[in-house]
């Protein structure tokens, strides 16, 4: 009878290529106990070593059988190939009564299907793009593949595929940004699969060890001053667009959440506008120039009509501002690195040139103050120079002077 058997049982003979490697080839298996009265075995040969099933009859003897050869030389399949975790996890279904026996095991489309309801009760926007983006580069791969069968290996090589080959550097740095933005996409559904225990996962290492391109996402360079954007938003074609960038530099909210508010969701007593995008619903603190331009673009209008829209009064679509937003800034003749985010860009910038103070600041803006300190640094580092300069003590030359009313000598520095 097999009795409790632990989830995870480690063994630095077996559980790596290199240590298995280091045995003696032999006839006789090498075993390793993984529960009462049962035992996972390796055969050292000359070519790829064999994993062996072996389990107490409860009379004194033993039943025992190969399983699949060892990822020696080959990467696991799961099938024929096996690391030491699906050797572990092989024996111990085989070891269970056909009644007990564990449903097969999770395929990749399977664990997506799964996590993405979660993802979009979160964010529905962020669950679209993931999708998305899945379907398109990870899913013709894996999609069919069992969980317990991806390798590190398959993986690394996935993500490196994702990545362009080109004289133009900058060209290459975008695609392993984005090739990192998928990779981890794909880390966040498969550890929501590893993490629920029911799905006899028994490691995370495949995916988990795929490190991501380092270096290659890059801080928002293009800001422009309060005169640029005057000058940016004269340059707009239609007041409706111009009410838009104006409404993203008043605010520094994100297109998508400006694009999705209603005129509900602005609070003229409270002084707020209430969004919802990437990182959820948050109420943002207008200044006194964001509440005025607010009223003016909402007065007489249904609380249920979003705040912005075209020309024809239907709602902005998804990445239809970039294209005017271009067209704007060529002829207003500033950076033509920027775009509608820019302004977002600006916004915290000048916040945080006016001291406002950065728990605020990022609570405003729907990101965190780590997050801040990263993407402007730059700015950040002029602002203590300015607060040591103004706050911190001096030594200059001292000069004595005699006091007139009493004729001490005082000491001004």
């Amino acid at each position: 009878m097999v009795g409790p058997m632990p989830r995870r049982i480690r063994d630095s003979r077996l559980e790596t290529r290199a240590g298995r490697l280091r045995l003696r080839v032999s006839k006789k298996p090498v075993f390793m106990s993984i529960g009462r009265g049962l035992s996972v075995g390796y055969r050292r040969n000359r070519t790829a070593g064999t994993w062996i099933f072996r389990q107490s009859d409860g009379k004194g003897g033993f039943q025992t059988k190969a399983i699949g050869s060892a990822d020696d030389f080959d990467e696991a399949n799961g099938e024929t190939i096996l690391d030491f975790w699906q050797a572990q996890e092989r024996i111990k279904l085989l070891a269970q009564p056909d009644g007990a026996r564990k449903p097969s095991p999770l395929r990749v489309s399977e664990a997506f299907d799964r996590y993405i309801p979660k993802l979009r009760a979160k964010n529905a926007r962020t669950a679209k793009d993931t999708e998305g983006r899945l379907k398109k580069h990870f899913f013709p791969k894996f999609g069919s593949r069992r969980v317990v069968d991806l390798t590190q290996t398959e993986i690394g090589n996935w993500h490196a595929s994702l990545t362009k080959t080109s004289d133009d550097d900058e060209m290459v740095r975008r695609s392993k940004d984005s090739a990192n933005r998928v990779l981890t996409m794909v880390k966040a559904f498969l550890n929501d699969a590893w993490q629920d225990k029911k799905n006899n996962i028994s490691n995370n290492d495949a995916w988990r060890n795929v490190k991501p391109f380092r270096n290659v996402s890059r801080a928002r360079e293009v800001r422009y001053s309060p005169a640029q954007a005057q000058l940016l938003i004269a340059n707009c074609d239609g007041e409706q667009f111009a009410d838009l960038v104006r409404g993203a530099y008043l605010t520094g909210g994100r297109y998508g959440e400006l694009n999705g508010a209603r005129i509900v969701d602005f609070d003229v007593l409270a002084r707020t506008l209430r969004v919802s995008g990437k990182t959820g619903s948050r109420d943002i603190i207008l200044q006194s120039s964001a509440v005025n331009f607010f009223k003016k673009i909402t007065r007489g209008r249904p609380r249920a009509d979003f705040i912005f829209v075209k020309s024809d009064g239907q709602r902005w679509k998804r990445s239809e501002q970039a294209r005017p937003m271009k067209a704007a800034i060529k002829r207003a003749k500033l950076d033509d690195r920027g775009n509608l985010y820019a302004l977002r860009h600006a916004y915290i910038s000048e916040a945080i040139e006016r001291n406002t103070p950065l728990t605020i600041l990022a609570k405003n803006c729907g990101t965190s103050v780590r997050i801040i300190e990263k993407t402007y640094a730059k700015v950040l580092r002029a602002k203590e120079q300015e607060f040591v300069e103004r706050g911190a003590p001096t030594l200059r030359r001292q000069r004595s002077v005699v006091h007139i009313a009493s004729g001490a000598p005082t000491t001004v520095i």
